[in-house]
């Protein structure tokens, strides 16, 4: 797997990000370069690269992120070694980019195969927070979490990027990781929902997102909790 889209330090004065994908090089056998664009079709394309993390998802988040009032908030979920500042605030920024992915989903954006294969996508990442779960809590051994990936979300065997024992390797390093794809986005689908019902016809789709993405790269549940204060809590009072 490679897909190389970096951030400048958060405390660098510095606009551009990198956004690097696998070429196909000429001097590439037909099975190499068949693997590749298989792997990196029209849906990984507008999916991965473009709504998660070059577009809409990733990098209007960082955006946001680099601007934010807390120093935390804009240090949080930067790449660093270990990626020990990015699981603090992993919520967010894992969160907001699958969020943003399905937010694409409503406007015209996919097809309807594009949409199923989102449809898989979610499998995997469902898959991913079980094992993210079950293996460090010795629940699941590591041979049991790739029979678990081949069998509930169609991973192929192996140490091949997207293989099952490619993802059991990344979740033994990283514990928690995996399973702020699935909490990420439901914190924020939850909020929305509740502040949609609740201010009616007040409610701005582009003014929740540019409020929640204000805070920057903290936990997903505290900023949640601070517009429920703002928002819902105040009206109700």
């Amino acid at each position: 797997y490679f897909l190389y889209y970096r951030s400048p330090a958060p405390e660098d004065d510095v606009a551009p990000v990198k956004c690097l994908l696998e070429p196909v090089e000429p001097d590439m056998d037909e099975e190499t370069v068949r693997k590749r664009l298989r792997r990196w079709n029209d849906s990984a394309i507008r999916s991965n690269h473009v709504a998660h993390h070059a577009g809409t998802g990733h990098h209007v988040q960082n955006y946001h992120a680099a601007r934010s009032p807390s120093r935390i908030g804009r240090m949080a979920a930067v790449d660093t070694a270990s990626r020990t500042a990015l699981v603090c605030g992993g919520t967010m920024a894992e969160g907001w980019a699958p969020y943003a992915t399905r937010l694409m989903d409503e406007t015209d954006y996919y097809t309807d195969l594009q949409r199923y294969a989102l449809e898989n996508h979610r499998r995997r990442n469902a898959a991913r927070a079980v094992v993210d779960v079950q293996l460090h809590r010795g629940e699941m051994t590591a041979q049991e979490a790739v029979e678990f990936y081949q069998d509930r979300a169609g991973m192929a065997p192996g140490l091949d990027p997207f293989g099952a024992g490619y993802e059991v390797v990344k979740n033994s390093m990283f514990p928690g990781m995996a399973l702020m794809y699935l909490l990420g986005p439901a914190t924020i689908r939850e909020l929305r929902a509740e502040m949609a019902a609740e201010l009616g016809e007040e409610f701005s789709l582009s003014a929740f997102h540019d409020e929640l993405l204000s805070f920057g790269s903290v936990p997903a549940t505290v900023v949640a909790d601070e517009l429920r204060a703002r928002h819902l809590e105040e009206g109700s009072a």
